[in-house]
């Protein structure tokens, strides 16, 4: 598959971010769930890479980007109650 575009990337992170936001059961904004999802799209291709599980096809990366924004939503949700 090669690299995604940066549209690519930006589909499946929004995607990704409803979903997580969605098993979160709601709790963050909106903008924060698409925000979330963009930057683990963004960031969890390349640490998933760096695990060993590569990034080839759509699905993993949708995966990663999932994977990435729930970390990121979990955080904000732990922080955000100080």
């Amino acid at each position: 598959m090669g690299t995604p575009g940066l549209f690519i990337v930006a589909v499946i992170g929004l995607a990704a971010g409803a979903v997580g936001r969605w098993i979160l059961r709601g709790r963050p904004s909106r903008f924060a769930g698409l925000a979330a999802g963009f930057a683990g799209a963004v960031v969890g291709a390349p640490v998933a890479a760096a695990f060993g599980w590569p990034v080839t096809t759509l699905w993993a990366l949708a995966l990663a980007a999932l994977g990435g924004a729930v970390i990121l939503l979990g955080l904000a949700l732990l922080l955000g109650r100080r």
